[in-house]
């Protein structure tokens, strides 16, 4: 977020054009600078720099949000929390199938299935939600190159 433009936070325009002309343009650039270097770019005084901080920190940081907040989203969201890996064993030992919406790692000594378990797991996860998918996409990160799209 921090490649936001200045211009889309609510400062003037003749405060972006000064701030233009020293090349800083993105709310990164702009937070990048001692206040300083922004008293003496912009010629405010250090509670005028101060307030700008305030503002563009606003901006361009992540809304806070509390864990107990994503629990309870996460709850009322209606897509499942876990998916099944059709395997009821499998499922049943990591408690209701593979955690939605979160990294996982599987090992395993060589030729044991984990790549073979991995593109089944994506293609279920792209499957529509009356077959048991969570009509998803999938990100697979293949650190081995042993598979091939191709």
């Amino acid at each position: 977020m921090g490649s936001k433009k200045l211009r889309r936070v609510g400062l003037s325009q003749e405060l972006c054009d000064r701030l233009n002309r020293h090349q800083i343009v993105t709310c990164r650039d702009f937070l990048c600078l001692s206040p300083l270097e922004l008293m003496k770019m912009t010629g405010l005084s250090y509670q005028g720099v101060y307030e700008l901080l305030c503002m563009v920190s606003r901006a361009c940081a992540p809304k806070m949000q509390t864990a107990f907040g994503m629990k309870t989203q996460r709850s009322v969201d209606l897509s499942p929390a876990f998916l099944s890996t059709t395997l009821s064993a499998l499922d049943e030992a990591l408690h209701g199938g593979m955690p939605c919406g979160s990294l996982t790692e599987i090992t395993g000594p060589p030729g044991c299935g984990k790549t073979q378990f991995c593109i089944m797991m994506s293609v279920l996860a792209t499957l529509p939600t009356s077959m048991g998918g969570l009509e998803g996409a999938v990100v697979y990160i293949d650190t081995e190159s042993a598979f091939s799209a191709e």
